[in-house]
């Protein structure tokens, strides 16, 4: 409608409407929530509701800053790595231009030159593919999510451009310390004859079965630090994708609103119309309660259940605070004229006396801000009341309040109020949630309202299908409305399509890190050990034997990086998925994904060193392996 035909209607949005606001930033603290409810000076028919993500923002934020760091740990190991592997496999050349008289000053300048050039284009090319990357994959990701991109514009953000570059200098400045430092320690002299693995001359005693893992288990611990930065790495690596696919996985869920009280399917009896006391119908049939309750793979179950109630028009009471209320809230009705009529047909503003189990008052108890007494409650002795307009004066709570059920009259204490729209109905009058045994007792026959549903199994396709063919069975079916999880996340994930894909693709990116970082320095040591295996193939031991003693190497890395991400990484994984979980899903693990990069981490741990070792030894005899070390 036009602004105009709105101002005269005589709405005020002191009284009427909702005010939407847009915050400037997308994270901020819970003070700031509280500030601005504050500043707001609310009236009493005012509620302020900000939304579950605005309020659980800063653990977002927090979240996915620890994320961010760990996925810069990986890649400063990677750098680290390469660059101390790139300096170690060059002492020797080092050491002859020592001899040749660069001096110590000159060699370090020398060094650095070389790293700043290299990090330099690695800083610009990979800035460079991340914008690419960035203005291809992101609107794909929206569109995939089905969030249309027409009105949105690229932004660029400089302060992320110029953390991405600070990071990396930073990673290269701590990656370049220790290797300079070996490559001017060591002599002309020493260089010349330098080997990064030195045998410590322990004899082996051979022992059936198990001389090839002592032989791995010895080199694995001969260089501590280098094995450390490596499972490191590794350990990272996976629980970064270990991470990443729990969130993805959990993305469908997160997404899914909940259900009152997180039930699986909800059934709500919706015969009820405004002004007709005897309009409510029971379309929620015992036998349809039945059938249902016998159905295979129900874990719970609970039923809300009512009957209509008039509340006489008592001045200056319960009743005249409330139909004031309406009629506030109303502004092309009459006062007196509501008020007349009021009194003259009570039951054309009839309420309800809606009856709840001990576990659904302890559900709805927690979500109050002054929660009651459970024994009072359960003794029908008190109530809560159901509204959905503004705040009810304190002075009209903790007071008896009269009302009519089949001729007889009752009284009850009011003690809270609950703006939960779930126990809401058509009629005008209020709804007063009491106890389920409490409602028996005074009405043998009461009318079923809602009915809620838990599966056994989580989004149970197959059970979801039995009860939703005998709602469409029903001869209510037109008046009864329905709501599943199962539903909700079915449409979610047909929105999101491969977004679980892209996000693994991701993830399987960021394992390459760790995976390059044992590559290079397998590559590096077995490069090392050239003398070593030329020996040892000297003095008898087959290929087929070296293979094997490799492959147990291999074995080792992978074991304790597995290790360490189904420990330390599970608690990092846990913490970051609990900081970002305001939608309360249950934390579980991504089996399939992880125990296939589980697979994938031992294949290529094993694989490397043979690849590497293959190469490295090509067609050559051994006596031509052992000139090199002349």
């Amino acid at each position: 409608m036009s602004k105009a035909f709105y101002d005269e209607t005589g709405y005020d949005l002191k009284n009427n409407g909702i005010l939407c606001i847009k915050l400037n930033c997308n994270y901020v603290f819970p003070t700031t929530i509280q500030s601005i409810e504050k500043s707001l000076d609310f009236s009493d028919r005012q509620i302020f509701a900000p939304t579950g993500y605005i309020e659980n923002s800063f653990k977002l934020l927090l979240g996915i800053c620890g994320l961010a760091l760990v996925i810069c740990l990986s890649a400063y190991l990677l750098i680290y790595n390469i660059l101390y592997l790139s300096v170690s496999g060059k002492i020797r050349y080092y050491g002859l231009l020592q001899s040749l008289g660069m001096t110590k000053k000159q060699l370090v300048r020398f060094i650095i030159k070389q790293m700043i050039l290299v990090g330099i284009l690695g800083i610009f090319i990979g800035n460079l593919l991340g914008i690419i990357l960035c203005m291809k994959l992101v609107p794909y990701i929206l569109g995939i999510l089905g969030i249309s991109t027409g009105n949105m514009t690229l932004q660029f953000n400089p302060v992320i451009l110029i953390v991405s570059i600070v990071v990396t200098i930073f990673s290269i400045i701590l990656g370049m310390k220790k290797p300079i430092q070996i490559a001017t320690k060591v002599t002309p002299v020493e260089a010349t004859k330098y080997r990064e693995c030195i045998s410590n001359g322990k004899r082996y005693k051979k022992k059936k079965g198990a001389f090839f893992w002592r032989m791995a288990f010895e080199q694995f611990k001969k260089d501590k630090k280098k094995t450390v930065v490596v499972l490191l790495s590794l350990a990272t690596s996976l629980s970064v994708f270990y991470c990443l696919t729990t969130i993805i996985s959990s993305q469908g869920e997160r997404t899914v609103l909940p259900n009152y009280w997180n039930a699986d399917f909800i059934v709500q009896n919706q015969t009820q119309t405004t002004e007709d006391i005897n309009s409510l119908k029971p379309a929620i049939e015992d036998s349809f309660v039945e059938e249902i309750r016998k159905l295979d793979g129900i874990k719970d179950f609970h039923l809300v259940e009512g009957t209509p109630i008039i509340f006489p028009y008592v001045l200056n009471s319960f009743s005249d605070m409330w139909i004031t209320n309406y009629i506030d809230r109303t502004p092309y009705l009459s006062s007196e004229d509501v008020k007349a009529d009021y009194k003259a047909n009570p039951s054309n503003y009839y309420g309800m006396l809606i009856g709840i189990d001990e576990e659904q008052f302890d559900y709805v108890n927690q979500s109050l801000d002054n929660p009651i007494d459970k024994q009072d409650f359960l003794n029908g002795e008190s109530c809560i009341v159901q509204y959905e307009g503004s705040e009810i004066p304190k002075e009209y709570l903790n007071q008896r309040v009269f009302f009519n059920l089949q001729g007889k009259q009752y009284e009850i204490t009011v003690e809270a109020v609950s703006y939960d729209t779930q126990y809401s109905g058509r009629d005008i009058g209020a709804s007063l949630i009491v106890s389920q045994d409490y409602l028996n007792s005074l009405i043998s026959k009461p009318t079923t309202l809602n009915m809620y549903i838990y599966y056994n199994q989580k989004y149970d396709e197959v059970l979801e299908k039995k009860i939703t063919s005998l709602v469409e069975d029903s001869p209510y079916s037109n008046d009864l409305h329905i709501e599943s999880q199962f539903e909700n996340m079915r449409t979610i994930q047909e929105s999101q399509g491969e977004m679980m894909e892209i996000g693994t693709i991701i993830a399987l990116l960021l394992l390459l890190v760790g995976v390059l970082n044992y590559t290079n320095t397998i590559a590096s040591s077995i490069q090392n050990r050239k003398l070593t295996f030329s020996v040892m193939e000297s003095i008898g031991m087959s290929k087929k034997q070296i293979n094997q003693l490799l492959i147990r190497e291999g074995v080792l890395y992978a074991l304790f990086s597995v290790f360490i991400t189904l420990t330390i990484g599970s608690v990092i994984t846990y913490i970051c998925f609990e900081s970002m979980n305001y939608m309360e899903i249950p934390f579980n693990v991504p089996v399939f994904p992880l125990f296939s990069a589980i697979i994938l981490v031992m294949l290529i741990c094993m694989i490397t060193p043979l690849l590497s070792y293959k190469k490295l030894a090509g067609n050559r005899s051994i006596v031509e392996r052992l000139r090199d070390y002349e």
